[in-house]
């Protein structure tokens, strides 16, 4: 399958997230972190943190919350063929259980380029905004997915 290029015309809906204590201590349980601010609420306010840190990419577990808000869903890749690149966070400000987060995707790019062994590659980038519940910019997210001209090799 081909980029569908009416994906980078899309407008994806808005969606919210509420940074629990619970949500934080079970992702830093599945990456074995044991630094007590991310489970410890005494702990993080002694950090100086309002309330237990959320770890560095706990975002990432939202990018799938629905269809609606998911450019990867409407890119038009076939699943076989699809690579994810690369991934980026750049931060604000800490994120902290009870902060209720807005996110919003959006493909800032998009080029295609000729490969070594499988032809031409098609790369997407898309970029989630996460902004606090004053408006204020708490983090930016970015992947790349690439799509593969040739399909895989059956061994």
């Amino acid at each position: 399958m081909a980029l569908d290029l009416k994906v980078l015309e899309m407008d994806f809906p808005e969606f919210e997230i509420l940074v629990e204590r619970g949500k934080i201590r079970e992702y830093v349980s599945v990456l074995g972190l044991e630094d007590p601010v991310h489970f410890d609420v005494q702990a993080a306010k002694d950090a100086g943190y309002n309330d237990l840190l959320a770890p560095a990419t706990f975002t990432r577990q939202f990018w799938h919350e629905n269809n609606e808000n998911d450019p990867m869903q409407h890119l038009g890749y076939d699943p076989k063929r699809r690579l994810h690149g690369e991934q980026e966070f750049e931060y604000f400000k800490p994120l902290t259980a009870g902060m209720t987060l807005k996110g919003k995707n959006v493909i800032v790019s998009h080029k295609e380029k000729e490969g070594k062994r499988g032809g031409k590659m098609t790369f997407v980038v898309i970029e989630t905004k996460f902004l606090d519940e004053n408006g204020e910019l708490v983090q930016i997210a970015r992947r790349t997915l690439i799509e593969t001209a040739a399909p895989p090799k059956n061994n």
